[in-house]
């Protein structure tokens, strides 16, 4: 059952579900990109930049020594560049509302995972956040068979992070309310 519960953790990393989102959302709504390169910028800002903090970590001198904390401290630091490379490239190329409210949820989210498990030492689930925050776009959106569908992912998230005991119950519900949080503070910026 721990290999199970192992191969699912790897197979919902949230930069796949941030690929996943994107071109789910461009499928249904092409408008919400303006073109394909905000598509593919997209991809780039929200999945491969923060993936590359996995294979580059034992090159990195400050993560390497660091073992499961480093590399998770590292995919903060990668996602968070990420996540700010987007979005300001979206409001100087002035992207369509539906495209900055995607790159404000992932840099709020971003903001927050870094408060609470750097600042206040509260430990909130990274893959959590990055498996709700998209299904939470996608009902902002009004994609519903898709969010179902990703919802049914949550679950297997969840009981494979107890199982392999990488988060407590605690951790993962802080992981997926910060993504919530995050939606209205966006909608109310953008709105």
């Amino acid at each position: 059952m721990n290999k199970v519960s192992l191969l699912v953790r790897k197979l919902t990393v949230p930069p796949i579900f941030a690929a996943l989102l994107l071109i789910v959302t461009y499928a249904a709504r092409p408008d919400y990109y303006g073109n394909v390169w905000s598509l593919l910028l997209g991809i780039c800002f929200l999945a491969v930049l923060p993936s590359l903090a996995y294979p580059l970590q034992k090159y990195i001198p400050h993560f390497k020594d660091k073992g499961r904390e480093g590399q998770r401290s590292l995919a903060m630091l990668f996602s968070g560049i990420g996540y700010l490379l987007g979005t300001l490239t979206a409001f100087i190329f002035n992207a369509p509302a539906e495209l900055k409210i995607i790159y404000l949820l992932y840099l709020f989210s971003g903001l927050l995972m870094i408060i609470f498990n750097k600042v206040l030492k509260i430990k909130a689930s990274g893959h959590a956040c990055g498996i709700v925050g998209p299904i939470v776009l996608l009902v902002y959106y009004k994609l519903y068979i898709p969010a179902v569908i990703g919802a049914l992912f949550v679950a297997a998230v969840f009981v494979s992070s107890i199982k392999t005991k990488r988060h407590t119950p605690s951790q993962l519900v802080i992981g997926s309310i910060i993504p919530i949080v995050c939606i209205i503070i966006a909608h109310l910026i953008i709105g």
